[in-house]
């Protein structure tokens, strides 16, 4: 099922054209690394498929809905994102935190239900941070940090989700625990996931399509051991180091 469509979509700002004639789909269940050197474009790609900015031209759809006719409640229960930048004083407990996911169906008093409680505390158990939800958000460690907005975004329950550099300021560990989480989310649960990353290696691993982008290139969707062979991520991050093994994966 086709769960994204992007039409020769130009994202930038005014006059300003950062990309051009992006045309790529997604299907349930798809995970997708977003790539390329620093000012590229990702985060105005991101930006664009939010709807936090407009598009020059082209078409988003999600569902086969227009991204521009979707009211911001509805955008709200189609997609959810995960930000690397996170307040420091949330001195709220993590099941709060991750509570607040369920706000595009609690209604305007925001009083949860049954089934309200039930999907937190499933979300919670999904990640593995069942333990956690009676800590304090700002006590906890960067992963754990992570872990729970990552449950956030779970208990949302869009068919999206958008992660912004995820695994930044995460230890090696913790980034391959993470990456083992997404990659769970998109088979088991059938979600998809789009997110940013700088770990190269890690993500070859764990990815099996890539969105590549650099400046003054055509953007480019493929799977990764394509793009490996045909050596688009060495030009597109001017590297010549991208280990040969990686080709026999």
């Amino acid at each position: 099922m086709e769960i994204l469509k992007l039409i020769s979509l130009t994202i930038g700002y005014g006059d300003n054209t950062i990309s051009s004639d992006i045309n790529v789909s997604l299907n349930e269940g798809d995970m997708v690394a977003l790539i390329g050197p620093n000012g590229a474009g990702k985060s105005t790609l991101f930006k664009t498929l939010f709807g936090n900015i407009k598009p020059i031209s082209g078409k988003i759809y999600f569902n086969g809905m227009d991204l521009s006719e979707i009211s911001h409640m509805e955008r709200a229960k189609m997609l959810s994102v995960v930000l690397t930048t996170r307040p420091d004083d949330m001195f709220l407990k993590v099941f709060d935190v991750v509570a607040a996911g369920r706000y595009p169906y609690v209604g305007m008093f925001g009083k949860l239900s049954g089934n309200d409680e039930r999907i937190i505390e499933e979300s919670l158990d999904i990640i593995g941070i069942k333990e956690l939800k009676n800590r304090l958000f700002n006590t906890l460690s960067d992963g754990e940090r992570q872990k729970v907005m990552i449950a956030k975004a779970l208990a949302q329950n869009t068919p999206i989700i958008f992660l912004d550099e995820p695994s930044a300021f995460l230890d090696y560990p913790s980034k391959i625990e993470l990456f083992s989480i997404l990659k769970t989310l998109a088979v088991e649960k059938k979600k998809t996931i789009i997110f940013s990353s700088h770990d190269l290696e890690l993500l070859l691993r764990y990815t099996d399509n890539l969105w590549v982008m650099a400046k003054n290139k055509h953007f480019v969707a493929g799977k990764c051991h394509d793009l490996l062979e045909d050596d688009t991520i060495k030009n597109y991050f001017s590297i010549n180091d991208v280990e040969n093994d990686w080709l026999k994966k």
